[in-house]
């Protein structure tokens, strides 16, 4: 009786003290110690537009990229426009299908998917592009549907799409924290 009542004071303090109840992570971003404000957090991702023939990577790689972000937490994102402090635009500018390995038979054993995604990173309120390291960023993901771990070009499409949202958030949190960062000294 009394451990159980131990254990259920012991589960509701920790709980109370989740990020569910107090709605933003447990760590927010800072510059020098001092949290950054979340009005100048909050980020809109526009969806990405695609110039290649590849049908459907667009809406893909735009909900994985809301995801990683969202999953990281840097940014609170938004799907209002208006109350976003910076947005993020995304293009898929190349897509490449080669097939690496042949048999004799002149039938592609692998396969290598190449994906281009330009990116830029705007403050709301000024319009003024945020300076990137990149502002394009390159996949490259091979595959076989006979040797070796065999997957579909779908599912090398979601690993390398996976990948490049990690990349993409990635740039975008440094351009925006350092340009934050260069404002503060």
């Amino acid at each position: 009786m009394v451990i159980s009542r131990i254990f259920l004071l012991i589960l509701v303090s920790l709980s109370l003290q989740c990020s569910l109840f107090q709605g933003e992570p447990g760590r927010p971003p800072k510059i020098d110690g001092v949290p950054i404000p979340d009005n100048k957090r909050y980020l809109y991702i526009q969806n990405v537009r695609n110039n290649t023939y590849s049908a459907g990577t667009h809406t893909r790689l735009t909900q994985m990229i809301m995801e990683e972000i969202d999953r990281r937490g840097r940014f609170i994102t938004t799907r209002d426009k208006m109350k976003a402090a910076y947005r993020l635009y995304s293009e898929i500018v190349h897509y490449q299908q080669v097939g690496d390995l042949m048999d004799l038979a002149d039938r592609q054993l692998t396969t290598e998917l190449f994906v281009v995604t330009r990116i830029e990173l705007v403050e709301a309120q000024s319009g003024a592009k945020l300076l990137m390291e990149r502002n394009e960023i390159p996949g490259r993901a091979y595959y076989s549907t006979q040797l070796g771990y065999r997957e579909s070009e779908i599912e090398a499409q979601n690993r390398l799409l996976r990948i490049m949202a990690l990349r993409i958030a990635e740039e975008a949190e440094r351009s925006w924290y350092f340009s934050l960062a260069g404002k503060t000294n």
